[in-house]
């Protein structure tokens, strides 16, 4: 499509007259919202926290990146 057939219903940077331009139209993705029954899942899990392993947790990516790789 030539960009001087798009002026009259959007703007069309003067750089870009007299050009064939190509125009992509894409739907607004909503944001999530939660729905009640991920509300009821929240805290589900937490029968299986064992809180002995969370200290080690807070640390697990970079001791894995070590172990793997060594001190790079």
């Amino acid at each position: 499509m030539q960009a001087e057939q798009l002026s009259p219903v959007m703007y069309i940077p003067p750089q870009m007259q007299d050009k064939r331009v190509e125009v992509i139209v894409l739907p607004v993705v909503e944001a999530a919202t939660s729905s009640p029954a991920t509300d009821n899942m929240k805290g589900y899990l937490k029968q299986y926290a064992n809180p002995a392993l969370m200290e080690q947790e807070k640390n697990a990516w970079a001791m894995n990146l070590k172990e793997k790789y060594g001190n790079l």
